[in-house]
């Protein structure tokens, strides 16, 4: 028998439309402790899968660094009344301002279950922009903060805009957008490159319009973009945390394999071109040193 982990939200009925097509056992927790349950049940052998946020699932895999998990499933969150149609963690500013009419040296307040989320899409961007920040991380109630004065700047999800209307404030940025997704055992199989090129192929290839991977293949702008941002990452992200440098690296890897798949250019016409390369230097060591103009002239 499956143990279904759900959050304790009535608000995501969709759960309950996976869960009413298996039979199983349904446990209602906070859906910001359904990873670390999911988790704590595969350790104890049951079979389980667990259904929550997108946005909380990435938070806890950055606090614990606990690679036993995956998705198993994403699955688009469509809500008309919220403003991005999903919830949105962005940062929220002071109504009629922006980032550039502010001072260098700010107070924000992050909401404590979006720490490293916060961290990664947002405050570390800001100090490589310049910016001084006073961090304050509260359980809830963010936009008090900023209504009494505390902060100049709020981190938090955005979903109907009810709250920030309230508090006069604005969205300056969208950091990241949250789907459902269904969590569970990730495969421990290794996975080599070629492996997850076919899958990324079977993805894109697949009628499933929730996959991420299929967005990206089919919207070539944000495609590059990402592409863009992840290179990024691995740039300014700190060398000496090898943990992190190996999270950034799989992720540019894999939309440059995504990218690959959208230019059709396979691993071996990669494979093929290093050996040539290889093959020209074995035969004239010189050209390792060699500008392309001078290859050509010769």
């Amino acid at each position: 028998m499956i143990i279904f982990i759900i959050p304790k939200n009535s608000g995501l009925a969709i759960a309950e439309e996976i869960i009413n097509e298996f039979k199983g056992e349904i446990v209602e927790i906070r859906g910001e402790d359904v990873p670390s349950f999911v988790l704590k049940l595969l350790k104890e052998n049951k079979r389980v899968i667990g259904i929550t946020g997108e946005d909380l699932f990435k938070e806890f895999l950055f606090e614990t660094k606990e690679a036993s998990l995956e998705i198993l499933k994403v699955i688009e969150w469509k809500d008309e009344s919220y403003i991005f149609k999903k919830p949105a963690l962005c940062l929220l500013g002071a109504k009629g301002k922006n980032l550039d009419s502010l001072p260098k040296n700010l107070k924000i307040c992050i909401n404590r279950k979006y720490k490293e989320l916060g961290k990664k899409y947002c405050t570390n961007i800001l100090k490589n922009k310049g910016y001084n920040l006073e961090k304050i991380y509260a359980s809830g109630a963010t936009e008090e903060f900023f209504s009494k004065g505390i902060v100049d700047l709020v981190i938090d999800i955005v979903c109907t805009g009810n709250s920030i209307k309230r508090y006069n404030l604005e969205i300056y940025e969208k950091l990241f957008e949250s789907n459902l997704v269904v969590i569970g055992k990730k495969d421990e199989g290794k996975q080599n490159f070629q492996e997850l090129y076919k899958k990324i192929q079977t993805r894109i290839d697949s009628g499933d319009n929730s996959s991420y991977t299929k967005k990206l293949f089919e919207n070539p702008n944000l495609l590059r973009r990402k592409l863009v941002e992840e290179a990024a990452e691995v740039i300014t992200e700190n060398p000496e945390n090898k943990e992190r440098m190996i999270e950034e690296f799989s992720d540019l890897f894999y939309n440059i394999l995504v990218y690959m798949n959208y230019t059709n250019i396979t691993l071996k016409d990669i494979e093929e071109e290093n050996f040539k390369r290889d093959k020209e230097t074995l035969i004239n060591p010189k050209n390792l040193t060699k500008s392309e103009k001078e290859k050509n002239d010769n």
